[in-house]
């Protein structure tokens, strides 16, 4: 008995009034008032949320019964009309939470569930009509999670479940134990949430080289719910899709048991976004890759190719007067050469990542527009004394 408590409804231990005994696995309490009194337990009981369920949480409110006759006096002729007694009223507080496991939503990056707190009577028949003398408070702190806001207290203002009152909680674990402190008039419980694992998709970037001339690698990877890889126990299929226009390379993934993560390559094609989804069962995971005009490279290239047409005037008997043509023939030949180079076709043979870059697409254009123009003009000397 020395871990439970009585106390009164400003908080006030009055277990020595009550003498509380235990017998054949029974606690009996002398009640020397009518007054309503709460039981609590000293020790803070810890529970697991694992399903929908409602669940009774300990501790509650005791209501004694009344006097076995009570009277009441109505308007005159009507006389004197005795009331039943009322019988004595546990209230428990309960809490449920939906959707239990909580889902993880790939939009907001973060674990979704709803929880209710409500007040009930052991007989729910008397609810309607029972009040309470102050209303009930719940307070609730967070260990291992946090929230992308923060949680008020909630009040109940009566028993029965249409004054419940309801929490929504967008949380993210820093543990495998998130847990909820609930501490209220009633009850105080330490909730554990249970939460599914997802699918991490995690692209080299955020954005990427749009017109198919990019191609980036996307790993996906199992996760538990506090961010530790998590290891198939089992052979895995990953589906995969994308919203937008690109396709991925395999169309399909699968994890061996002991592994975690898996990875596809996606080449870029036209410039909308793209939302790319991964599917494992009731694992979810998505990530948003934003595709861009490159205008870095691409203006890198077409002054390099400018810059290498205008160098083709001081070979040794070149004509001045064809400059502007030379300028002109310079950028569309480095144009052609960074496009075949980004698409790993160029005739350089400098890696794609190298041309994708401003240094590299100027090193493209520079060295396709001087040779570009040259060859072009070769050509146009074998074939002027034909057109002649």
């Amino acid at each position: 008995m020395d871990d439970l408590r009585v106390l009164d409804l400003e908080g006030r231990d009055i277990s020595a009034k009550m003498e509380p005994s235990q017998a054949a696995g029974r606690i009996s309490l002398t009640v020397p008032s009518q007054q309503p009194f709460v039981v609590k337990s000293e020790q803070t009981e810890t529970r697991r949320i694992t399903s929908e369920t409602r669940q009774v949480l300990p501790g509650g409110l005791f209501i004694p019964s009344t006097p076995e006759t009570a009277e009441v006096i109505l308007p005159p002729g009507l006389g004197i009309t005795p009331l039943p007694p009322r019988p004595a009223i546990w209230l428990r507080l309960t809490a449920v939470a939906s959707p239990i496991p909580a889902t993880w939503n790939p939009l907001s990056g973060a674990y979704h569930t709803e929880l209710s707190f409500g007040v009930h009577p052991s007989d729910d028949r008397l609810a309607p009509g029972l009040g309470l003398e102050r209303p009930i408070e719940v307070r609730v702190r967070l260990r291992g999670l946090t929230t992308r806001e923060a949680l008020t207290p909630l009040l109940i203002e009566a028993p029965g479940l249409a004054n419940e009152r309801s929490m929504v909680l967008d949380f993210l674990p820093s543990t495998s134990t998130p847990t909820l402190e609930v501490r209220s008039t009633l009850s105080d419980v330490n909730l554990e949430l249970d939460a599914l694992p997802r699918l991490e998709v995690r692209p080299e970037s955020t954005s990427m080289v749009g017109l198919g001339l990019a191609r980036m690698a996307i790993n996906v990877e199992q996760v538990a719910p506090h961010g530790e890889p998590l290891l198939a126990t089992r052979p895995t299929r990953i589906a995969l899709t994308v919203d937008g226009p690109a396709t991925p390379d395999p169309s399909e993934l699968g994890l061996e048991p002991d592994q975690s993560m898996a990875s596809f390559n996606l080449r870029s094609s036209g410039l909308a976004p793209l939302t790319v989804t991964a599917v494992a069962g009731s694992l979810r995971g998505e990530a948003i890759i934003q595709q861009r005009v490159p205008w870095g490279p691409l203006i890198a290239a077409l002054f390099g190719g400018a810059l290498g047409g205008f160098g083709r005037r001081f070979v040794k008997g070149a004509r001045k007067t064809q400059t502007p043509l030379r300028l002109l023939e310079g950028v569309i030949v480095a144009l052609i050469a960074y496009v075949a180079g980004v698409l790993g076709v160029g005739y350089l043979a400098l890696p794609m990542a190298v041309v994708a870059t401003e240094a590299g697409a100027f090193l493209t254009g520079a060295l396709s527009g001087f040779i570009g123009v040259n060859v072009l003009e070769r050509l146009q000397g074998k074939a002027s004394p034909r057109a002649g």
